[in-house]
C-alpha cells in the first residue's frame, strides 16, 4: 500500500501524511490566487481517488474527511479568512499544532471579523506582533481611563458626602440620614396637596363653578399647611420670608 501512495499525486498523499492542518497544501492549490471555483476542481478531483469506496487505504475515510474540511473551510469566505488568520499563527504543517476547529474553539475564529486591512497587518510576521502591541496599549489605556474616571466619581462622591454629613447633618441631601426623613415627608405633604386640589375641582365641577387656578390653589394650601419640621420650626427658614421647595411661605 505504501508503494501505491507514490503513484498518488502530492496533494492526495498530504491528506494521508500528516498535513492534515494545511488545507491548501491538502487540495495543492495556491493560497494567494486559488479561487472557490479552483478550490471545488482540486476537491473532486482528490475526491475521486481517495474515496473510500474507491481507494483500500486503512485511513481513505480520515484522508476524506480532511479533504471534505479543507472544502468547505476554503470555499466559505468567512471561514476562509478565519482559516488565513489560523494558519498566519500557527505552523500547520506541525504535526503536533492545533487544528483549525481547536484554534476556533478558544476564540480564534473571532479575529476573523476584523477589517480587513487588520487581519492582514496580524497576520503579518512583522507587523503582526507590533499590531498586537499597539491593540494590549489601546485596550489598557482605556482601562485605565475608565478606571480613573471611577475613582473621580467616588471620590467626589465621598467628598460631598462627608461635607453633607458634617456641616448640615444630612439635611441637603435627600439619600441619606436626616436628609431622607425630611425629603419622604415633603413628599408626603405635596401628595396630600394634590390630593386637595382634586377634591376642590371635583366639588367645584359638580357644583358647575369654573375650575380653581391651580397655583392661586397651592399658593393659600401653603399658607393655610406650612411645612412644620419635627422640632415645630420650618425647615430653611430665614428671616426674610423665604419659600421652601413647594412654595410655602415661611
Amino acid at each position: 500500500m505504501h508503494e501505491k501512495l507514490t503513484t498518488i499525486p502530492t496533494p492526495v498523499h498530504h491528506a494521508f501524511a500528516g498535513y492534515q492542518n494545511n488545507y491548501y497544501k491538502v487540495l495543492g492549490v495556491d493560497p494567494k490566487t486559488c479561487t472557490a471555483a479552483q478550490i471545488k476542481r482540486a476537491y473532486y478531483k482528490i475526491a475521486r481517488i481517495i474515496h473510500p469506496d474507491k481507494c483500500r487505504h486503512p485511513k481513505a475515510t480520515e484522508a476524506m474527511g480532511v479533504v471534505t474540511s479543507a472544502h468547505s473551510t476554503l470555499t466559505n469566505g468567512t471561514l476562509r479568512t478565519a482559516y488565513d488568520m489560523y494558519a498566519s499563527q500557527v505552523e500547520v504543517d506541525s504535526a503536533n499544532a492545533d487544528s483549525f476547529h481547536q484554534w476556533e474553539s478558544k476564540g480564534g475564529a473571532q479575529m476573523a471579523h476584523l477589517p480587513p486591512w487588520l487581519v492582514h497587518c496580524l497576520g503579518h510576521p512583522i507587523l503582526g506582533p507590533i499590531t498586537m502591541f499597539f491593540i494590549w496599549l489601546l485596550l489598557l489605556s482605556a482601562a485605565l481611563v475608565f478606571l480613573a474616571l471611577f475613582l473621580c466619581y467616588m471620590v467626589v462622591h465621598m467628598v460631598f458626602w462627608f461635607l453633607c454629613c458634617f456641616g448640615c447633618g444630612g439635611h441637603c441631601w435627600p439619600r441619606y440620614g436626616e436628609g431622607a426623613r425630611i425629603h419622604a415627608k415633603r413628599q408626603e405633604r405635596f401628595m396630600r396637596m394634590l390630593h386637595d386640589y382634586e377634591a376642590e375641582a371635583m366639588n367645584a365641577q359638580a357644583k358647575g363653578e369654573p375650575m380653581p387656578d391651580p397655583n392661586v390653589f397651592f399658593h393659600n394650601w401653603n399658607i393655610a399647611h406650612p411645612e412644620v419640621g419635627e422640632d415645630g420650626e420650618v425647615p430653611f427658614a430665614s428671616a426674610a420670608g423665604s419659600r421652601n421647595q413647594y412654595g410655602s411661605m415661611s
